[in-house]
């Protein structure tokens, strides 16, 4: 049988654990409140200009026979002397890479428009990589007086971008603070520190094209018509700021 004093123990006992659910399921109010601080969201952007210290050159070879055999001992022979005239003017081994090598098969036709054998078609490019720009136009150059016919583009950059970056992320930065505060001082408020930043990059530029060098030297060897310009980085950044 249970007595009045064990009821009295158990409703307290009851009574005191719903109290501890309540508050354990309460949100903080009052003092506790924690609020969404009021943010700026801004993208500042930031060009460098720096001067080019390396080239890359994309220069090929193709040849054409009715035999197979023969197209690939003639573009072997050309590229060769390409190569061969490359390492002549200073230009290391490790510096120029085989990018492509392909052979197939052209339907030829007669006047008809009847197929009628193959042409193969055999073609060869090399990577070079000039770390003395004053000899890229005799790079050039001498690759298409000895065999090189196709001659893709030359693209400039700079082997250390670290301190093109850096101008360009300070720029960033500064245009991101100048556009918080004049939209601060627009709705009449004070900026604090940033909550978050985000950095994306684009560059280097620009990129020289000189695909038809090969017409315009006609095989005379000469330097080919090169101009390195600038190189230009541009970085973007995105930056919230917390409103006082």
């Amino acid at each position: 049988m249970i007595t009045q004093s064990k009821l009295t123990s158990i409703f307290l006992a009851a009574t005191i654990g719903l109290l501890m659910l309540s508050a354990c399921g309460t949100p903080a109010t009052g003092g506790g409140t924690s609020e969404q601080p009021h943010t700026i969201s801004v993208t500042g952007a930031g060009t460098a200009y720096g001067k080019p210290d390396v080239a890359v050159a994309q220069i090929g070879v193709q040849t054409r026979d009715e035999n197979p055999s023969t197209a690939v001992s003639d573009n072997t022979d050309k590229m060769n002397a390409v190569i061969t005239a490359l390492k002549a003017l200073g230009i290391e081994e490790k510096d120029i890479q085989t990018s492509n090598f392909s052979v197939y098969a052209q339907q030829n036709y007669d006047t008809n428009g009847v197929p009628t054998d193959y042409t193969y078609v055999a073609d060869n490019t090399v990577t070079v990589t000039i770390r003395d720009l004053s000899k890229v136009g005799d790079a050039l150059g001498k690759a298409v007086s000895v065999g090189a016919n196709s001659i893709y583009g030359v693209s400039f950059s700079v082997s250390d971008q670290s301190a093109l970056e850096a101008e360009a992320r300070d720029k960033a930065m500064a245009d991101a603070k100048a556009r918080a505060e004049q939209l601060a001082a627009a709705a009449g408020v004070a900026l604090d520190a940033p909550l978050n930043i985000s950095e994306y990059t684009s560059g280097p530029a620009p990129y020289y094209d000189v695909r038809a060098v090969a017409q315009e030297l006609g095989g005379g060897g000469g330097p080919a018509p090169v101009s390195t310009g600038q190189i230009q980085m541009t970085l973007q950044v995105s930056v919230t700021y917390v409103i006082k």
